[in-house]
């Protein structure tokens, strides 16, 4: 009886088992995606979505594009000179000559004044703050157009007033004719180069995590601002932290 207990045993723990591998194993949760690409109808680019798990782990941060007025000024050397050529009532007259190349004559916003900022030597550091806004000075409107014989601006200096004499040695902070004008403005952390050296933008859709490569043209750099002739319009959201990985994902290079 006891024998007859035991098989009885075995043949319960022997199907058990079998019954145990029969059973269909539960299936591998699913890869969550953190990003995916989509082709955009009508361009080579494409946009890339992103998770908000995924947004969170980049620190993905923007700003808006801004347009703001850009001053664009060019500091060259000019020369006080006690005259021209000609008599002049007022003794103390003299010109400040500045000389330039065809190309840069022709950038010289002449309707503007021009900032006169005296060299400085090591010695005259300590004195130079009282400087350091320079001496504004007019064209002269006679002398200071270029003739063809002297590639050179004429700003008027009335040595009374400015303290420069004839002979000496200035910097001459002169605006360019596009001053004033409007233009778009990124920061540097933005921009993105390609292989080839294109420069791009990652602007973000409204209302979604979601980012489509732009194509910008850059005018010049100052510091962390990125001055553009091209770009996306102002108030658009551009991305300046997480952007490479942005890149990488859409293009499958890594930067």
């Amino acid at each position: 009886m006891k024998h007859s207990n035991l098989w009885i045993i075995f043949i319960l723990i022997v199907a058990g088992l079998l019954l145990a591998g029969c059973t269909p194993k539960s299936e591998t949760p699913a890869k969550v995606v953190a990003s995916q690409v989509e082709e955009i109808e009508g361009s080579e680019l494409k946009r890339v979505i992103l998770t908000k798990k995924a947004a969170e782990r980049l620190d993905l941060q923007t700003v808006a594009v801004r347009e703001e007025s850009i001053v664009k000024r060019r500091t060259v050397a000019g020369e006080v000179v006690a005259k021209r050529g000609q008599t002049v009532a007022n003794p103390n007259q003299m010109w400040l000559r500045v000389p330039f190349n065809a190309t840069d004559m022709k950038m010289v916003a002449r309707n503007q004044p021009a900032r006169v900022l005296p060299f400085v030597t090591d010695d005259d550091e300590e004195d130079s703050d009282d400087d350091e806004n320079g001496i504004l000075v007019e064209l002269d409107e006679l002398l200071g157009l270029d003739d063809g014989e002297d590639s050179a601006l004429y700003y008027l200096v009335d040595s009374a007033k400015t303290g420069l004499i004839s002979g000496q040695r200035v910097y001459v902070d002169v605006s360019l004719s596009e001053s004033g004008a409007l233009r778009k403005i990124i920061p540097y952390a933005a921009l993105i180069y390609d292989a080839d050296g294109g420069t791009w933008v990652y602007t973000k859709e409204p209302n979604a995590l979601a980012f489509v490569r732009y194509a910008v043209t850059v005018d010049f750099i100052e510091g962390d601002m990125v001055v553009l002739t091209e770009g996306p319009p102002a108030g658009t959201e551009i991305v300046t932290v997480g952007g490479q990985e942005l890149f990488g994902t859409e293009t499958g290079v890594s930067k």
